[in-house]
């Protein structure tokens, strides 16, 4: 898998919100990647349960198809964190991620002082130049927490608007929205508004010359789900245009349960699928 598609597939949009005082939102989310139009690429499955202060998501993404010929990706990432007054604040990411007969982990907790405790094994061997400091680690959220900002920001706004400092270990990115319209969705288990933005991948320290492909990611779009009853707005497609052709991560299942979570002293809440 190129290094410029793996950062499409990694940057694949998980996004949850604060879904009520009294209640919490469940989602299975399952996203198809596809080349040129057509060619299977590799898919990403979300499991997430959001409650008005907290979030918990796991992410597994497992290429195929035509990948698979060149390299076997099998990657598993958690994030948890709070949700304070509508801002999305992560307290813990870790990374397994298996690719070309490698295996690497990447385990970061939040800390006051330097913004990301980190560790990798098997350690890098270079940083890139310039390297990942500790004021871009304070200022950043990991990837998925960086997608569960986005989707409470158009969720709550529907603007796309905003800079999001993003660091995975390694990588320190900006990824930006812009841009913005509204458009009819009717697929994979949802039927409604989404809003089209664009999305811009910036890249800021952390990268070496042969890092080139994850520099130069095209200016791209990124389409919200904007449901009526909640502000969770999930992405359903992520696309990026290749020299090849095109790049897009596409919504193939959603399921959703809704939980009203009770008082001790009041009868347990329903879920509905």
């Amino acid at each position: 898998m190129s290094a410029r598609m793996r950062a499409i597939l990694l940057a694949v949009a998980l996004a949850f919100a604060q879904a009520g005082p009294a209640a919490a939102d469940r989602f299975s989310l399952t996203y198809d990647g596809v080349g040129l139009g057509f060619v299977p690429l590799g898919g990403v499955v979300v499991d997430a349960d959001v409650e008005a202060d907290r979030y918990h998501a796991v992410a597994t993404l497992r290429s195929r198809g035509l990948l698979n010929l060149f390299e076997r990706t099998n990657l598993r990432a958690e994030s948890e964190g709070v949700i304070a007054n509508g801002a999305v604040q992560w307290r813990r990411y870790e990374l397994d991620h298996r690719y070309s007969h490698k295996h690497r982990t990447v385990s970061m907790v939040w800390d006051q002082a330097s913004g990301a405790a980190t560790t990798i094994v098997p350690n890098y061997r270079l940083w890139g130049e310039p390297p990942a400091n500790d004021e871009h680690r304070r200022r950043s959220r990991d990837p998925l927490s960086t997608m569960i900002a986005m989707a409470v920001d158009v969720g709550q706004t529907r603007r796309c608007a905003g800079a999001y400092p993003t660091f995975d270990g390694r990588f320190h990115y900006l990824l930006e929205l812009g841009g913005g319209d509204i458009a009819s969705f009717d697929d994979a288990g949802y039927e409604g508004d989404v809003l089209r933005c664009t999305l811009a991948y910036i890249a800021v320290a952390g990268f070496e010359a042969r890092d080139a492909g994850r520099r130069r990611i095209p200016q791209g779009t990124v389409w919200f789900a904007l449901m009526p009853d909640t502000t969770f707005a999930p992405p359903v497609r992520i696309s990026t245009p290749l020299s090849a052709g095109g790049a897009a991560i596409r919504l193939s299942r959603m399921r959703r349960a809704y939980v009203e979570i009770q008082a001790p002293d009041e009868p347990e809440g329903q879920a509905t699928p």
